[in-house]
């Protein structure tokens, strides 16, 4: 069992804000915003033939020539249940990412600025198991990584499961660290770890939809009540690039052509509606309606919601 990395306090993010969809109450849960070379998302862009006033190329979104990126997860709250939808990068755990590594981040805080603590979770929904959606899943207990929200399950599918803990992902656990074996598989190895279908409905307002492509069992989180809805996206909308050009997968993508796919379709279905979307890395957590741009593909219509 690998100890956790030596702490390193960092900055927080941007305060956080609610939205109300229905009955339903959802709050982000920022950990930290950093920055990334476009290179390293499109290798493939031609970053010169991108019109430097485009709205998706301009601050909140890319800044200094580089993208801006936040990692947090969401807390969503029904009448009867407490949801979070994603865990995070973690704290105090090794991975060769720098931005990644050895972090001492104040996401509890955060939470407890939400209205919730660790106990109050009763579920967590993974919508796929990569690194920085999983860390907070689990917490070092002096001697192993054990489930950080006591009286919560954690969901995800089979083909995710079976993909990142199988031999065809061995490159990427290498790349990105031991990140399954102190956030995921200690889950199911104290029982609470939960492989469900993808088109599970949690409760009468949460439902899961399969969305493979980014990742083999990666799936969508909608919420609907009183006639309002909302999508958790994860990384389907990596950035807001991929609005414009809704058929550009990022290199993260596992099958980049399944990737677009279930980003198009995802995008015909809410585009000019009344639902909001909830991308997993947009700046500061800001959900948004999708609109049609009549020059093609579509734009982000940004909603504030109100301070926690």
């Amino acid at each position: 069992m690998t100890a956790p990395a030596r702490a390193r306090t960092r900055d927080g993010a941007t305060p956080e804000r609610r939205v109300r969809v229905g009955a339903v109450t959802i709050a982000p849960v920022v950990q930290f915003h950093y920055r990334v070379d476009p290179l390293r998302f499109f290798p493939d862009l031609d970053v010169g033939a991108i019109d430097e006033d485009a709205w998706y190329w301009r601050p909140p979104y890319r800044e200094d020539g580089m993208l801006v990126i936040d990692i947090g997860a969401f807390v969503v709250r029904t009448p009867q249940r407490t949801l979070l939808v994603d865990a995070g990068v973690g704290n105090g755990k090794h991975r060769p990412n720098p931005s990644f590594d050895d972090r001492d981040d104040h996401w509890f805080a955060a939470l407890h600025r939400a209205g919730v603590t660790a106990d109050d979770i009763d579920t967590v929904v993974f919508t796929h198991l990569h690194v920085d959606h999983v860390g907070f899943a689990t917490r070092f207990d002096g001697s192993a990584w054990v489930p950080a929200f006591p009286n919560a399950r954690y969901l995800t599918t089979a083909a995710e499961l079976d993909h990142w803990t199988g031999g065809s992902a061995a490159g990427d656990r290498a790349r990105l660290g031991d990140y399954i074996g102190d956030s995921v598989l200690p889950l199911r190895d104290a029982g609470v770890l939960d492989v469900v279908e993808p088109d599970l409905r949690i409760c009468e307002e949460v439902r899961l939809v399969p969305a493979a492509g980014h990742t083999p069992g990666n799936i969508c989180v909608e919420v609907s009540s009183a006639g309002r809805r909302a999508v958790f996206a994860g990384d389907m909308v990596h950035h807001a690039l991929q609005l414009a050009f809704p058929e550009r997968s990022t290199d993260f993508c596992v099958d980049r052509c399944g990737a677009s796919d279930a980003r198009q379709e995802l995008l015909r279905d809410i585009a000019d509606r009344d639902v909001l979307l909830f991308p997993a890395h947009f700046p500061n957590a800001t959900p948004g309606r999708i609109r049609t741009d009549p020059a093609g593909g579509y734009r982000y219509d940004p909603v504030e919601g109100e301070p926690l």
